[in-house]
Order: C-alpha cells, then structure tokens, then sequence
C-alpha cells in the first residue's frame, strides 16, 4: 500500500460494512490538507494556538464539504468574542481551499491554551457561533446552519451541526500539528446511513445498524492524536488500521488545492460598489488605493481616476 507524503492533500471517501450481505452502513471521509495549510499558513503570521485552530478549520472544512452534493462554495465562519474573532475557510466544489484568521493581536498571547490537543475554542474564542453555509452561486440556492460554540472543539461544532442538520448519527474529529515549517493537518468524519423504510426496513436491520454505528464510533474514538497527523501514515493506511474489522471499501480520492479566487477584476468591481467619497478616503497621496487580499496577501494598487464608482443618489 502506498503511503501519502505530506505533498499531496486529498479528500479520501470510504465506507463500512457489516453482515454477510456486505451492505454499507457507515459513510467516512479523511481529509488530509497538510500542504495547502501549510502554505496558507506561512503568509500569515498568526501565533502558534491560532495557527493550529486554523489549520483544523481547514481540515474540517475539506471534510464536511466533501459529504454535500453542491456546485460552488461551502463556508465555515465561526464568530468569537476573545482572542479569535473570526476563523474562516471556504472550498470550492472543485477543491479550491482558502483561510484566514482575524484575531486581537493587544490581547494576552493564548498559545498555551493548546500543545498537542485540538484547539481549545472557550480559551481562544470565547461564546460565539460557527456558520456553515453552502452557497451554489447565481444558478443556485444558499443553505445555511448556525450552531453555538459550546463544545470544547471545532470538532464538536461540526457534530452538532449535523445533528441539528440533518439529523444522522456523526462524529467528526480534527487535529493539527507543526514539525518545522510543515504543518499537517487531517479531519476524520463518519455517518451513519439512514436506514431504509417501508417493506425494506425490519428489526433486524435496525439492529444490524445499531451495532455496525456503536463499533464504527468505538474504533473512530480510539484514534490517537499522532496518527491524525502522522505524515507517513497515509488516509487509507488509516482507514485499515482503524477499521480493518468492518470490511472497509476506499474510493477514489479528490484532490484540494490552496488557490485563492480573488482577481483584479473582482476587486475592481468592489471597489466600483463604494461610495466616490469613500474611495477618495482610501486613496494614498499619489492617488492610489491599495488593497491587499486577506486570503493569499496579493497587494493590488488602483488610481482613483480608473475606477467607476457609481453615480451618487442624488
């Protein structure tokens, strides 16, 4: 079996079975994004704690978006009020990942909080509320579900997301981890899959449900930390040595990317949206205005005389 080095960042599906029949009861997805959060994360300078949190939202962000069937965006945004204000990352349907992280750099420095656990979101974020929004552009509708930040994970927000969403037995977990400038970053998550009605439905497969659910979270909660973020130890080496006693099947995986969509059109057109004032306001002495994106930290310069504002009211 191959291994994946920590080059490559892939979101790998597989399910579990249970029973002669080898019928899927159990949905899982392992999402290693180590490269691309390494990368996001060295255009930043964030504090350790900050950057692990972040490197787990990311993680979690390529994982819960890889169980949806939608063609855009999907979105994690979660609110704090301590340290964390804002924690964000998006992916696209073709597997374009992005984040950052919107902190108060005056307030006492929290990178104790977290060494080798998941992040602590009480100590780094305070009360608040994550959002997970999947939005499918023009053609398209916009979903989203709010949840508290009660749990004492990202992880644990994700859970209770889908339990309040779709209502299905989940259970995610996320972890991050910084060797030298590499940081590697996996989420884990498994689902159970509803169980069918009518004729079809019977005691015995309740039952048979019921079991394959209690040993899939059993194994799911054993897992150590190191292997989360072991580069060495490949998504589907994984998903073996996890779950090698529930006949797991591995399908094919999908690559993620670190790209950020921003382009000069677009911010032109932002810009275009601004009050004239306000854009006159944001002009240096020489007339320019310069803006920086906060995903990929491109630095664009406009002059205030190419921009078309729109007319104001009169």
């Amino acid at each position: 079996m191959t291994v994946t080095p920590l080059s490559d960042a892939q979101i790998t599906p597989f399910y579990l079975t249970s029973g002669a029949e080898n019928v899927a009861l159990i949905r899982g997805r392992i999402a290693s994004v180590g490269q691309p959060a390494t990368t996001i994360l060295q255009r930043n300078a964030y504090p350790p704690a900050i950057a692990k949190m972040l490197a787990e939202a990311l993680a979690l962000t390529a994982c819960l978006a890889s169980t949806l069937k939608y063609d855009g965006i999907f979105t994690l945004q979660a609110k704090g009020d301590a340290l964390v204000r804002t924690l964000f990352a998006d992916m696209t349907s073709d597997g374009d990942l992005r984040g950052y992280a919107a902190f108060d750099a005056d307030a006492q420095n929290s990178d104790d909080a977290v060494a080798s656990v998941p992040s602590n979101v009480p100590q780094l974020m305070g009360s608040g509320h994550i959002a997970f929004t999947v939005d499918e552009g023009a053609t398209g509708g916009r979903y989203q579900g709010i949840v508290d930040l009660k749990g004492a994970t990202l992880s644990d927000a994700a859970t209770a997301w889908f339990a309040n969403s779709e209502q299905l037995d989940t259970l995610v977990l996320a972890a991050s981890h910084q060797q030298g400038q590499q940081w590697q970053a996996t989420a884990i998550m498994l689902q159970r899959i509803a169980a069918e009605g009518g004729e079809n439905s019977s005691a015995a497969n309740v039952e048979l449900s019921d079991d394959a659910w209690h040993t899939a979270k059993t194994l799911m909660e054993s897992t150590r930390f190191d292997e989360l973020v072991d580069p060495h130890l490949s998504p589907e080496r994984l998903i073996f040595r996890l779950f090698n006693s529930m006949e797991p099947h591995v399908a094919p995986a999908r690559e993620v990317r670190d790209k950020c969509r921003c382009s000069p059109q677009r911010v032109e057109n932002m810009l275009g949206q601004l009050d004239p004032a306000d854009v006159q306001d944001l002009a240096n002495a020489a007339g320019y205005v310069e803006i920086i994106c906060e995903f990929c930290k491109t630095e664009r310069q406009f002059h205030i005389d190419k921009i078309e504002t729109a007319p104001a009211p009169r």
